[in-house]
């Protein structure tokens, strides 16, 4: 949510109660009705706090570790069945977050069911850097022809190399940003 949004939906529940305060301390029926409309306000810049999920490392819940080497290497997000909402559409990690082992030992039983996160369900964070997301909406959507529901999910596997790339995608692109930016402001 943009900060915008913060400040509008403050100012309306304000509003709503400064025009509340007034129609009844002045006793007029127009300033209840101009009370009555400020919730349609309030509604359109209600807070979305579900549309992403943030996976932090330090969560007692989750473990993000890097496993293997050379180019088998994978990248293992392990967390308690029920942990990711996976209706949110996007889950968020850091890059920094990642570990050379597991970190809690109890986030993941070994025989969990395990979901292999694609290069295209990556993407990296739209004004975050260092934060990578998975398109949960895909990976559950392709759960849908297995023997596991969501439910069951345990772990997220991400090849190194898919996760390098999108990385690389996303240090070029703020790198092109700021000189953009540099440009601009020198111009």
């Amino acid at each position: 949510m943009s900060k915008k949004n913060i400040w509008m939906f403050v100012t309306s529940i304000i509003l709503f109660a400064v025009l509340l305060g007034l129609s009844a301390l002045l006793q007029e029926e127009m300033l209840i009705y101009a009370a009555s409309a400020v919730p349609i306000l309030i509604v359109l810049f209600l807070p979305d706090a579900k549309r992403y999920q943030y996976i932090r490392g330090r969560n007692r819940n989750v473990s993000i570790y890097k496993q293997g080497d050379g180019e088998e290497a994978i990248l293992v997000i392990a967390f308690q069945p029920g942990f990711l909402r996976w209706k949110t559409g996007m889950a968020y990690f850091h890059l920094k977050d990642i570990a050379s082992e597991p970190q809690h030992g109890g986030a993941a039983q070994q025989n969990a069911a395990t979901i292999p996160v694609l290069a295209f369900d990556l993407s990296a964070h739209h004004r975050k850097t260092g934060w990578i997301g998975i398109n949960l909406t895909q990976l559950a959507s392709r759960t849908a022809n297995m023997s596991f529901t969501t439910d069951e999910v345990n772990r997220l596997v991400i090849p190194m190399k898919d996760l390098e790339e999108t990385a690389l995608t996303m240090m070029s692109s703020s790198a092109t940003a700021s000189q953009n930016k540099s440009k601009s402001i020198s111009a």
